[in-house]
């Protein structure tokens, strides 16, 4: 319980809302030595039970002191800044593009030919793929040059050199944008084989391949050694392996980076999953809302999304598991695709 100490004075849009309630609510409520109507700002942990299915009932466990508060609040920020920043982009673009692939032959299977407009999605798609690539490079790069550490922007630089000198596939992938962004089209070329008629002895498989056009690429604004490289080979360029090849080389340098950009974030998860073990394993609620008011007025609710329950369990060396699945990887989430069979 907070102390008298701690009560809050109405805010004047709170009173505002007080004025405009029925006399007999007014008169229940607190006031102070002046006779003006007071108010108390609680601060909780909270945990829900389900009491039948779309039905929620939420349970007050106990009431936080403000530093709890604060340390509480302040830890579910960084870890949002972890799951939620814009070094998770490569991992939605990725996401994108395959599920781009999987509608295309969703459709290769389904429909006589696919819709019209799949070849400039996936065009789009590897678009937004080679883009989110340069913006990891840009924002981690932005990062680390804000900390001042001249050590630390060495690390970092030599550690996307690495990544950028081994993979053929990041290089293609990440110069691309170049090439697209000075405005060069037919880049990409689909091959595609739609499943066979029915009642045919042929394996009635589907297969979509996304090549680069490489005569097209050589001739482009895009980085003159990644255009030789191109000239030089003697194989097609096939863009879903190459793009899939990309992510991997994105993902082992993440784990490596990210303990470096965000060194909050298991400091911040050691401090909830006392809140979790408090719970015996459940996600934890933070509820502020306002005692004194005939009907409860929450002013605000911070919780765990998945991804950042999952990561703060994963460091407790724990698995959330989930009845529909479990979540996947903070750096491997695969959005929907909004095709029209399955919107969004």
């Amino acid at each position: 319980m907070n102390g008298d100490g701690e009560l809050a004075e109405v805010p004047a849009a709170l009173a505002e809302a007080l004025a405009q309630l029925p006399a007999d609510f007014r008169a229940m409520l607190p006031t102070n030595s002046e006779g003006q109507p007071q108010v108390e700002i609680v601060r909780a942990l909270y945990r829900h039970e389900w009491t039948e299915p779309g039905q929620m009932r939420w349970i007050e466990v106990r009431e936080l002191s403000a530093d709890e508060w604060d340390e509480a609040i302040a830890a579910h920020r960084d870890i949002y800044r972890f799951t939620r920043g814009l070094d998770g982009f490569p991992s939605f673009a990725w996401g994108d593009l395959r599920n781009a692939r999987e509608e295309l032959l969703r459709q290769l299977r389904e429909q006589p030919r696919p819709n019209e407009w799949m070849p400039q999605i996936i065009e789009y798609r590897i678009i937004n793929y080679s883009t989110a690539l340069k913006l990891y490079h840009e924002y981690v790069t932005a990062q680390v040059n804000r900390t001042g550490d001249d050590n630390l922007k060495a690390q970092v630089a030599a550690a996307f050199s690495r990544v950028y000198d081994r993979s053929f596939g990041y290089r293609i992938i990440y110069s691309m944008r170049n090439a697209f962004q000075h405005g060069v089209r037919g880049l990409v070329s689909l091959r595609m084989t739609a499943r066979l008629a029915e009642g045919s002895n042929a394996r009635p498989e589907s297969e979509a391949s996304a090549y680069l056009e490489k005569d097209v690429f050589a001739a482009s604004r895009a980085n003159a050694a990644v255009r030789r490289d191109v000239r030089e080979s003697d194989e097609e360029i096939e863009l879903f392996q190459l793009g899939e090849d990309a992510f991997a080389e994105v993902q082992a340098l993440h784990a490596c980076l990210s303990p470096l950009l965000h060194p909050a974030a298991p400091i911040a998860a050691r401090l909830l999953v006392q809140y979790i073990a408090e719970l015996s394993g459940e996600r934890p609620h933070f509820h502020e809302y306002v005692r004194g008011l005939p009907t409860r007025g929450i002013l605000g609710t911070t919780s765990l999304d998945r991804n950042g329950f999952d990561y703060v369990a994963r460091q407790a060396g724990k698995r959330v598991d989930y009845e529909e699945g479990a979540p996947t990887d903070a750096l491997a989430a695969l959005p929907t695709y909004p095709s029209s069979a399955s919107p969004d």
